[in-house]
């Protein structure tokens, strides 16, 4: 009996030791919120895709952030006010990412460490020298951002194109049957900062299974932002041109119908 007993207390051992290896592997709270949460959100950097977080574990009760962060769309649902506000200001619910409870309580331990208190706030997640620079939207990425959109050229790691779900008014891209947006408004509402997050972290439900295990790149990124940059400018400054065009035409088809008239009863 005493060598069962033996083995038993190794198991024992091994397995603690394994559970302790575990934990200590697991993400920690900041781990967790570049990989959720940083692409649509900054803690002392400004509001983007949505709305900067320093200073919101003191702001909101502690339950309803791990509501927001577990379930936003049952907040949405009971229509929690906090919620509604959110949804009306940035044009988008939040997505359902799956965080589990014990993620979302590293997540707010995180968030009231890096910037909950007033104190200095941690930095901005952290963008290659490209995502730093405004895009310049030249007719030549123009045209790449495009052809991906459409689906003229393929995304190099095979998603499906924008176009399979989304419109753009501004060049008068009409979307698939679940037309979920026109990426030019979005664009106009996101910012270009909060608009690459989204398409580099790509968290919306639809997009998050047809693009699993298929990122954009950074170049495609940068050509689509740059296409819905245009298209959004276009759009703002669409309606300023269509009335004095609208106006023309229908004065010249006045004076046709004049000219017509004193012919017959000439």
């Amino acid at each position: 009996m005493t060598g069962f007993y033996k083995r038993v207390s190794y198991c024992v051992c091994a397995l603690l030791l394994l559970i302790a290896t575990a934990a200590a592997h697991a993400d920690s709270g900041k781990e967790i919120f570049d990989k959720q949460c940083a692409g649509c959100h900054t803690i002392g950097g400004g509001d983007t895709g949505g709305p900067d977080l320093n200073g919101v574990a003191v702001k909101r009760k502690h339950e309803w952030l791990e509501s927001v962060i577990m379930e936003p769309d049952k907040l949405t649902a009971n229509k929690d006010p906090i919620q509604l506000e959110l949804v009306k200001k940035y044009g988008y619910e939040m997505p359902n990412l799956g965080i589990g409870h014990d993620d979302a309580l590293k997540i707010i331990d995180y968030l009231a460490e890096a910037g909950g208190t007033g104190g200095a706030a941690a930095p901005k997640a952290s963008l290659s020298t490209d995502e730093h620079a405004e895009i310049v939207a030249t007719p030549e990425l123009i045209a790449q951002g495009r052809a991906l959109f459409t689906g003229e050229k393929r995304f190099a790691n095979g998603g499906a194109p924008c176009a399979a779900c989304h419109s753009l008014g501004g060049y008068g891209i009409e979307g698939g049957n679940l037309s979920i947006a026109d990426l030019g408004k979005s664009y106009r509402k996101m910012g270009e900062t909060g608009f690459r997050g989204a398409l580099k972290s790509l968290k919306f439900p639809v997009m998050k299974k047809a693009y699993a295990d298929r990122p954009l790149t950074s170049d495609e990124i940068t050509a689509l932002a740059a296409l819905c940059k245009d298209a959004s400018e276009r759009k703002a400054g669409g309606s300023s041109v269509a009335f004095p065009l609208a106006g023309v035409g229908l004065f010249a088809l006045l004076m046709v119908g004049l000219t017509l008239y004193k012919r017959r009863i000439g």
